[in-house]
């Protein structure tokens, strides 16, 4: 957390913040990694700097492509040190002044008091790394990890051709084409139509191509239908004066089923926080505080009768997924870090196969689109490294991927969205939004019942449905004879069919 506060002070505070000095004086080690953390920051500095000229015009810089050589300046520059760490101190004041010249004076006495403690511990020999720098790397190196599963790509099945456009083609191209940002889901060949999709390489296609790709994917907008009663009991509580006495009166008439359990529960939970002065709605709701006391409850309520099916995990967990051979000696505490930890996973019973993940994108009652987007990345990137587990898994690139299909969740400001995760052409996941609705937050929208609760019965259908595809998928892979060569329909977004011709 002070890295991130001194990062986004950095912008705010420093004359000229432009990548290279950022990446010294953060002594950033990987690409992907510094650059996200550049864009990150910026666009946090401008949400409290609206009217910054400063950081206007490097924002405008950066989408233009402006710093695209600041990074290999910084390669160039490490290389170029001394390794001696005293002759390397004395480097950066002389000849990189303009990068030191930004670092506060607590980090010169923290680095100091580190490289005295560890040269009388060595004898005078070289300096050990400071502590704080050690969690750094270690973070970043997880980080690195991560990533690297992100970018492996599935390539195998038929082309996506709309109006005589090869899809996958131009996504190469695009990547071929100037510097890409890695916030853009389009780096990692994962095609985001979702509604407000700031994706250049959507942009970038005709008008007709990208209309076609979002028909091809339906949006589901559930009614409340009366099945057991339900909806006039969900009206009639919102019309009742006193809603405690309503759910005590209709407990028992509600024991009828799953279904009708979880309605009970869901306005349960929310007469229970209108006696609580309405805390679902108060503004110092931390994300926390929301997760634990309302939402996950109302999670386990809804999946109550798929315990012998479906496993869920609650908590920031880490994904199994995630670098599973590099990580199969670690603890939990130890692989959780930033980019790989979730709130919610749901995996198959009995087993560590997950298939759908959920985040709760900060305090409910607070915006923070910044949070939002970052989320909705995390859970895209997330669903395509289980779906390459599963086909490393089970050797299944030659047999029908449409079969999978993973979902996320995600709630952001009393809303909840429900993302598909799909791989049906070569090389291209398909990442859109099927599903949203708001959540009531207090006794005037309790009416939202009627579109909520359908909402989250049809996310309970969609993921009992995934895992039926699921388990098919598994076991046509596991009962066909695997052809030859089947791994190299396996590679790496960095690694192009164009790129491969030319070499």
């Amino acid at each position: 957390m002070a890295r991130q506060v001194k990062q986004k002070e950095f912008f705010l505070k420093h004359a000229d913040p432009r990548p290279y000095i950022f990446f010294v004086k953060f002594k950033c080690r990987n690409s992907s990694t510094a650059h996200h953390e550049y864009e990150l920051r910026l666009n946090e500095a401008l949400k409290e700097e609206l009217e910054s000229e400063k950081l206007l015009t490097l924002h405008s810089k950066l989408k233009n492509g402006e710093f695209r050589d600041e990074w290999q300046r910084f390669k160039e520059r490490n290389t170029n040190q001394q390794t001696d760490s005293d002759a390397d101190s004395d480097d950066d004041s002389d000849d990189d002044s303009d990068a030191d010249s930004d670092a506060d004076e607590e980090d010169k006495e923290t680095y100091n008091n580190n490289k005295a403690t560890t040269d009388n511990f060595n004898g005078g020999m070289s300096s050990l790394t400071p502590l704080a720098e050690i969690d750094i790397r270690e973070k970043e190196r997880k980080n690195d990890e991560f990533e690297s599963d992100v970018y492996e790509t599935i390539r195998n099945g038929k082309t996506w051709i709309i109006h005589g456009t090869d899809v996958c083609d131009e996504l190469e191209k695009w990547k071929q084409g100037k510097s890409r940002s890695c916030t853009d889901l389009a780096f990692y060949d994962i095609v985001d139509i979702t509604p407000g999709s700031n994706s250049d390489f959507i942009r970038s296609l005709q008008n007709d191509v990208v209309e076609e790709m979002k028909q091809s994917k339906q949006f589901t907008k559930p009614k409340m239908d009366n099945a057991d009663g339900m909806k006039d009991v969900i009206i009639k509580f919102t019309e009742a004066k006193d809603f405690r006495r309503f759910v005590n009166e209709c407990f028992s008439s509600m024991q009828v089923n799953e279904r009708t359990k979880f309605i009970w529960d869901y306005i349960y939970m929310l007469t229970e926080s209108f006696e609580r002065d309405n805390d679902l709605s108060d503004d110092n709701l931390s994300e926390f505080g929301y997760r634990e006391i309302f939402f996950s409850p109302l999670i386990r309520y809804l999946f109550r009768g798929t315990h012998k099916t479906i496993k869920i995990d609650f908590g920031e967990k880490s994904l199994f997924a995630s670098s599973e051979d590099r990580n199969r000696e670690k603890t939990d505490g130890e692989d959780r870090n930033f980019g790989r930890k979730i709130d919610i996973i749901w995996s198959m019973k009995s087993s560590d196969l997950e298939f759908a993940v959920g985040e709760i994108s900060g305090p409910p009652n607070k915006i923070n689109h910044a949070h939002f987007f970052n989320d909705k990345i995390k859970i895209a990137k997330m669903l395509k490294v289980i779906i390459n587990r599963i086909v490393n898994k089970f050797g299944g690139t030659s047999i029908n991927l449409k079969l999978i299909k993973l979902y996320g969740l995600q709630v952001y400001y009393n809303e909840m969205f429900v993302y598909e995760m799909s791989l049906p052409f070569s090389g291209l996941y398909v990442f859109c939004e099927v599903l949203r609705s708001k959540l009531p937050a207090n006794e005037r929208e309790v009416c939202l019942l009627l579109r909520s609760v359908p909402a989250f019965l049809e996310f309970k259908e969609l993921l009992e449905r995934s895992l039926l595809d699921l388990r098919s998928y598994i076991h046509d892979a596991c009962t066909r004879t695997p052809p030859d060569k089947e791994d190299e329909c396996i590679t790496n977004t960095d690694l192009t069919p164009q790129k491969n011709k030319r070499k």
